[in-house]
């Protein structure tokens, strides 16, 4: 076999290599799509296409392709307002955070000086109102609200407490519509990232509770009693 016959088949396998993998790329994420469209279909509904973000977005970042997805849902599970094309989101800029794997709301591009004031050093938070959220739809605008992290057996505050800027009009469904908060920036994180995974939980403080309970320490956090003693001693 001469060299340039060798090259030629060289390149040949290369382009053959290149399309083979295209091929199983392609069959790995039509595989994994129709998987996730029988899981959704088991819980029953209709499946729609929702446009979800592939991270955590920010306020005042413009949405780009890379940034979002179109991804299977249960219709009654979308929250109101939820965005169903590509186009409605990409190009725009966020104004209320998305966290990742959360689907886009027409709330995360809204103007902001549409709903109450935010105060300093607070974050406008969007969050989908669920039976797990615990929290009506129709609670006051300007209540304050505390968010946990509930586990299994546990609860456990998220940082300072909260307060309602916008809730659904026209309803007090435990189940539908969104709810918008102001969150102290410090804790803007774990409460995205508590209602992405599904154990966020809003409660309404009465008036004279004034600070949250502390978060329990660990057992390896206590201090030992007989090296509590003997400072005392000392």
């Amino acid at each position: 076999m001469t060299k340039r016959m060798r090259l030629l088949v060289s390149v040949v396998c290369a382009v053959l290599a290149v399309a083979v993998c295209a091929l199983y790329a392609q069959h790995v994420e039509a595989e994994a799509q129709r998987e996730r469209t029988q899981t959704l279909q088991r819980y029953g509904g209709d499946v729609i296409s929702l446009v979800v973000a592939n991270r955590a977005l920010e306020p005042g970042e413009t949405v780009v392709a890379s940034d979002v997805e179109a991804r299977d849902w249960i219709s009654s599970l979308a929250p109101e307002g939820a965005l169903l094309s590509m186009d409605e989101v990409v190009g725009k800029e966020v104004s209320v955070p998305v966290a990742a794997n959360a689907p886009l709301l027409e709330l995360n591009f809204r103007d902001l000086s549409l709903i109450k004031d935010i105060p300093a050093g607070h974050v406008a938070v969007s969050i989908p109102i669920t039976e797990k959220l615990g929290i009506s739809a129709a609670v006051a605008v300007g209540a304050r609200v505390v968010a946990y992290k509930a586990t299994e057996g546990a609860a456990e505050p998220l940082g300072s407490s909260a307060i309602v800027l916008a809730v659904p009009t026209g309803g007090s469904s435990l189940s539908h519509g969104t709810i918008t908060i102001a969150v102290p920036s410090a804790d803007v994180s774990a409460v995205l990232a508590s209602s992405a995974a599904g154990d966020l939980r809003l409660v309404v403080p009465a008036d004279d509770v004034k600070e949250l309970p502390k978060q329990k320490k660990q057992a390896s956090e206590v201090e030992p009693q007989g090296n509590a003693d003997s400072k005392k001693a000392g």
